[in-house]
């Protein structure tokens, strides 16, 4: 399947960077002229997209590298987009710094305002909010949830994978003076809970983040939220884990775009 390395220079971190992208293409099979007899690649109808989040001390090939996550890609028919976001938690950490927007990285701000606007006029993906999904692990999924959220126009659906509920507070020094209610995941979702994304959540038995994790599903309960759970008890905070759920969630996932009937294809 077509696979692309995009390096380009950020309007928001004022640097160059990198990102991959996954299209779905032509298989072995149609790609045959004795079977089919008029292969083409130019896609039949724009892409859903899937803004995939990695987690603490990886980066935006982690995904790739750790999973199967480009055949999943190919077999629902879902454009995948990674990034990185290095130790930052998703969040514009100029926020928290008090410092300028040329000093410290605005991650909120890159995937919301410029890596999706990239994206959306380079790539064939969609460009509705009823196609555009987000999802990530560990600190990728208090990212997901959090951009997800925070910007909820603009996703379907949410995924978090053994996320990190709560922000990593003492990584910021000025923590007291950030706006507490704009990083805290249920009162994000309490602002408007009957709009929110779809939400799937997952996590492992021997997760050294299940009781923050189940603390955060309880409060879910308490407020009458809706969401899918999944749990797993023999796995960990571990690849072999997420390597499961990501696929569990892109079969999951509430779709309505063009390729919705052909997802789950043989590759």
């Amino acid at each position: 399947m077509p696979h692309f390395n995009a390096n380009f220079i950020s309007y928001t971190l004022h640097r160059s960077i990198s990102i991959n992208v996954i299209i779905p293409g032509l298989t072995s099979t149609e790609a045959d002229r004795a079977i089919n007899k008029n292969p083409c690649h130019k896609p039949k109808a724009p892409y859903p997209v899937l803004y995939l989040l990695h987690g603490y001390c990886n980066d935006y090939s982690s995904w790739e590298r750790y999973t199967s996550l480009e055949r999943y890609a190919e077999e629902q028919q879902i454009a995948v987009v990674t990034f990185s976001a290095e130790n930052n938690f998703y969040v514009d950490t100029s926020k928290f710094l008090q410092s300028n927007f040329n000093t410290y990285p605005n991650y909120e701000s890159l995937l919301v305002d410029e890596i999706i606007d990239f994206v959306e006029g380079m790539f064939p993906v969609s460009n509705l909010a009823k196609d555009r999904y987000i999802a990530g692990l560990s600190m990728g999924g208090y990212g997901a949830m959090l951009n997800g959220f925070k910007n909820y126009k603009k996703f379907k659906a949410v995924g978090a994978f053994s996320p990190a509920c709560t922000i990593d507070r003492p990584n910021f020094k000025n923590y007291n003076d950030a706006p507490k209610d704009d990083y805290d995941i249920l009162n994000l979702i309490l602002k408007d809970k009957n709009n929110m994304p779809d939400f799937y959540i997952a996590y492992g038995g021997k997760d050294f983040l299940k009781e923050e994790i189940e603390a955060f599903i309880n409060s879910l309960d308490k407020n009458n939220i809706k969401y899918h759970m999944e749990f797993m008890e023999g796995y960990g905070h571990e690849w072999a884990f997420w390597d499961i759920q990501v696929n569990n969630f892109m079969k999951w996932l509430p779709r309505s775009d063009f390729y919705k009937e052909s997802a789950g294809r043989n590759i």
